[in-house]
């Protein structure tokens, strides 16, 4: 995603214009009417899992979310909600960045490390973490059991992207992390050519989730894809990888049909 700066400079100082706004016209109901039966369509066809999907047109601030409503297990897609917390702590004041803070900030992203994530979670503080989410409106988590339902996941990449949390430097950052990551067996592989993707996958025992924010047409999207269910030993891997690339492709063929 390019982000150009123009700015004009007079002998006295040098005055940063703000960066145009990319425009979007709202969909059409006949659009959304469409991804209802078609999301909803491939719900049904999986009866024996819990799926949450939870979609944000990002320019027009439209939302609609499907399957099941009530809180998941966000497992590792909510280290994107630690990040968040640990750059907003630095922004703050509370601490300074460092190299090593860089490091395991990288770790728990790009390469979804655990330990890393422990580190973070423990500077930012628990209750702490409860008390960012709840003030950026992610009104679901909790830090007690990691749960979060689709629609706050989606919330907090569509502010992310939309530079609500953090300043332009952090943003980048945190985006440049969700990129190339260690997991990209479900989104990613359905992502339209010329698009810019950004996500954070998560898997703990039946669940596997992915949620991406995506950059095409000038239409950015927020998806998340929550599933639960089935074997708990991985078995089920490759077919619920399927399932969760279906719904994303779902989604990009109804949203950005010329």
């Amino acid at each position: 995603m390019k982000k150009p700066i123009n700015t004009t400079t007079s002998s006295a100082s040098t005055k940063v214009k703000p960066k145009p706004k990319v425009t979007a016209e709202p969909l059409s109901s006949t659009t959304w009417t469409t991804l209802d039966q078609r999301i909803n369509a491939v719900i049904a066809e999986n009866p024996t899992l819990d799926i949450s999907v939870a979609v944000i047109d990002i320019k027009t601030s439209t939302r609609a979310n499907y399957g099941i409503q009530n809180n998941f297990a966000g497992a590792s897609t909510t280290k994107v909600l630690t990040a968040a917390a640990y750059l907003h702590d630095i922004e703050a004041g509370k601490y300074a960045m460092t190299a090593e803070g860089k490091n395991q900030l990288r770790l728990m992203i790009n390469r979804s490390d655990n330990t890393a994530w422990d580190t973070l979670n423990r500077k930012v503080g628990y209750n702490n973490l409860n008390i960012y989410a709840q003030s950026i409106g992610l009104s679901s988590f909790n830090w007690n059991g990691n749960i979060i339902t689709a629609s706050d996941q989606a919330i907090l990449l569509e502010k992310l992207y939309s530079r609500k949390l953090l300043s332009e430097e952090n943003t980048t950052l945190l985006l440049s992390f969700m990129q190339n990551t260690n997991n990209e067996d479900m989104i990613p592989t359905v992502t339209p050519a010329g698009a810019t993707l950004w996500h954070k996958y998560g898997q703990l025992e039946d669940r596997l989730h992915d949620a991406a924010i995506i950059e095409f047409k000038q239409r950015p999207l927020a998806v998340v894809i929550y599933t639960k269910g089935g074997a708990t030993d991985g078995s089920n891997y490759t077919p619920r990888t399927q399932l969760v690339g279906r719904i994303a492709q779902t989604i990009f063929d109804t949203m950005y049909t010329p």
